[in-house]
């Protein structure tokens, strides 16, 4: 599949790659879970000539999740597409 983006949808199963900006020395593990639903994409269009839109998927959890800031347990979270990796098939 090389050079070619992964598809996403209901079903997949994805590894949720953490914005770690805010918490570079964070030990935790990228959780994984399933795609549930479809999000609504997203996009702004303010003092700029483009809009930008994002498809956004409803992922649920293996095992509930705590934020890199400590909020949660998460069952489930609204994830943008660009945080997404498909697993691997084990």
């Amino acid at each position: 599949m090389s050079g070619q983006s992964a598809v996403f949808g209901v079903g997949v199963q994805v590894i949720v790659r953490l914005d770690r900006t805010r918490f570079p020395d964070s030990l935790l593990d990228d959780p994984i879970g399933v795609i549930v639903a479809a999000g609504e994409s997203e996009g702004s269009g303010l003092y700029a000539p483009t809009v930008v839109r994002e498809k956004f998927w409803v992922v649920r959890f293996e095992e509930p999740f705590f934020g890199l800031d400590g909020s949660g347990p998460h069952d489930s979270a609204r994830i943008p597409q660009s945080f997404l990796e498909a697993a691997p098939e084990a």
